[in-house]
């Protein structure tokens, strides 16, 4: 992408030892939150000058909702904040296709990704049920059959060796072939579809307020799901993703150099969206992308206007 274990309450820590053995299986109940995800990546300070995500951001993601929500992360040193207000964790994995599929088998890479959740979520409880990967290679998936199959069979191995949920990120903003594939895929992970609406888009053609902009972005959310589920994917496995980066005019996605008030409204007229067309659950992206150089107040009202909104 250019761009729930997690989902135990954390009564659990005197089992800490069991369920580490048994790979986070813990033996109370898993928790009913809503499946809306947020990817926050800490970079504060940060050596790349278009990327930053502080602890403000992190707290503004972090809102208290009546069934909680989940936050991808990269580690779990913010699982007890999580936890205060009602949340849970998820693991972000963001190279499923490092070192690709010609140099690891599936089996490999399947244990490397569930290394990665035990070495980087064990430190403050137990290890996180729910891994969002990302991405499909967009350049491979189409048209090499040996790489379909090598995604399918890592996804395969993470839900039914370790236990866990799933989340593919797809790049695909619509499909038109693969069926088998796609089905196969579904099987075994929530497919999360990247259909990334700049702002710059929703404002075309002489839309202006939220009510023309969410219903032309309805169109478009519409559309996709639409290409998913003619694959033969059932509706309960497609999430969709967006964009919420600080873009430049031109980039394809994120705010594209709107301004602040129309971004504001281009985030919820987004979320209206997404919610009457019914996805399954909902991934926000690349808060911390911002090579406009967007102040963190900015940043963060953006993000309170987002959690303002009802999703999935």
């Amino acid at each position: 992408m250019k761009h729930r274990f997690a989902g135990f309450v954390p009564v659990c820590g005197t089992l800490l030892v069991i369920a580490a053995t048994l790979g986070g299986l813990c033996t109370t109940a898993e928790a009913t939150y809503d499946y809306r995800f947020d990817v926050a990546t800490f970079c504060c300070p940060c050596s790349d000058p278009d990327q930053y995500f502080c602890q403000g951001q992190f707290d503004a993601l972090n809102f208290v909702t009546a069934n909680g929500h989940v936050v991808a992360m990269g580690s779990d040193a913010h699982r007890a904040e999580l936890n205060a207000n009602g949340n849970f964790l998820a693991c972000y994995y963001n190279t499923l296709n490092d070192p690709g599929y010609l140099q690891k088998t599936a089996t490999q890479k399947a244990d490397d990704i569930h290394n990665y959740d035990v070495a980087n979520f064990t430190n403050t409880g137990v290890i996180c049920t729910w891994i969002v990967l990302n991405e499909i290679s967009a350049g491979t998936w189409p048209n090499n059959q040996t790489y379909r199959t090598w995604v399918h069979d890592v996804v395969h191995r993470l839900k039914n060796t370790y236990g866990h949920k799933v989340i593919l990120l797809s790049p695909f903003q619509t499909v038109a072939a693969n069926d088998a594939d796609w089905q196969a895929v579904s099987q075994d992970a929530y497919i999360a579809i990247e259909c990334y609406l700049s702002g710059e888009e929703l404002r075309q053609d002489g839309r202006s307020s939220i009510a023309e902009m969410s219903a032309w972005a309805q169109t478009q959310y519409q559309a996709s799901k639409n290409s998913y589920l003619a694959r033969g994917i059932s509706s309960s496995k497609l999430f969709l993703a967006e964009h919420y980066g600080q873009t430049f005019s031109g980039t394809g996605w994120g705010r594209a150099g709107t301004t602040t008030s129309t971004w504001t409204n281009c985030i919820i007229a987004r979320c209206q969206a997404m919610h009457n067309v019914g996805f399954a659950g909902t991934i926000s992206y690349a808060w911390g992308s911002n090579p406009m150089g967007t102040g963190e107040s900015y940043l963060i009202s953006f993000e309170q206007t987002y959690a303002s909104q009802p999703l999935p």
